[in-house]
């Protein structure tokens, strides 16, 4: 996959985050080499895993019933 097709992957990721209201971010290191940040919103979790040596970070919404 080129460079332009992990950024606008990278983008679209993000984008979920457009409209909500964020409430909390938590960092927390997975190991030496990879991070993982929670941003919790109004609404749900977004959760971005990143790695030293990845191009762009994984990134997962995690839903929740209030």
């Amino acid at each position: 996959m080129k460079m332009e097709e992990h950024i606008k992957e990278c983008q679209e990721a993000f984008k979920h985050l457009i409209g909500r209201k964020i409430t909390d971010i938590k960092f927390k290191k997975q190991n030496n080499d990879c991070w993982r940040v929670y941003i919790i919103t109004d609404k749900d979790t977004v959760v971005m895993t990143y790695c030293r040596d990845w191009i762009c970070p994984e990134v997962e919404h995690r839903h929740y019933k209030k």
